[in-house]
């Protein structure tokens, strides 16, 4: 197959593998895993966001992000207190040990993000970004139009 006929969904798939597997070999020795050391260097980046924030930021779902900062919290990394302004929402605290953790992976998180865009232009990775926004777009479309099929068949 010609590098121009690639299906698209694979080298996704196949980037998202390889920025895991990155992570995975950088950041061996923490005892984090890929999507744990996203989320605690998020709460690093953003310090005292809600944890609907960092799981917008994540793009993870809200159960999905609350699963996971309880299970960085059992690990004493971090903490969730409730919001002064808003009594549904979390505010997402380091603690000292998370902060010392989160300080450990900020120049991993930078080298492999560093790694993943050389030798684009600034340009290329707007372009790159703008793209990959279309395809989740597109994604999330064709997801809610079959629950829709599902749900009509389901009634009908």
């Amino acid at each position: 197959m010609l590098r121009e006929q690639e299906y698209v969904g694979l080298l996704i798939a196949v980037a998202q593998r390889s920025v895991k597997l990155a992570v995975q070999q950088r950041a061996r020795g923490l005892g984090l895993t890929a999507r744990q050391f996203w989320f605690l260097n998020a709460a690093r980046e953003a310090p005292g966001a809600t944890l609907g924030q960092i799981a917008r930021r994540q793009r993870m779902d809200a159960p999905t992000a609350s699963r996971m900062a309880e299970g960085l919290a059992q690990r004493g990394l971090l903490r969730t207190l409730p919001d002064d302004r808003d009594r549904r929402a979390l505010r997402v605290l380091l603690t000292p040990a998370g902060s010392r953790m989160a300080e450990r992976i900020a120049p991993i998180a930078a080298s492999v993000r560093t790694a993943l865009v050389r030798g684009l232009s600034r340009r290329e990775q707007q372009a790159l970004r703008t793209a990959l926004r279309t395809v989740i777009s597109n994604l999330d479309l064709f997801a809610a139009a079959a629950a829709g099929e599902d749900a009509r068949g389901r009634s009908a």
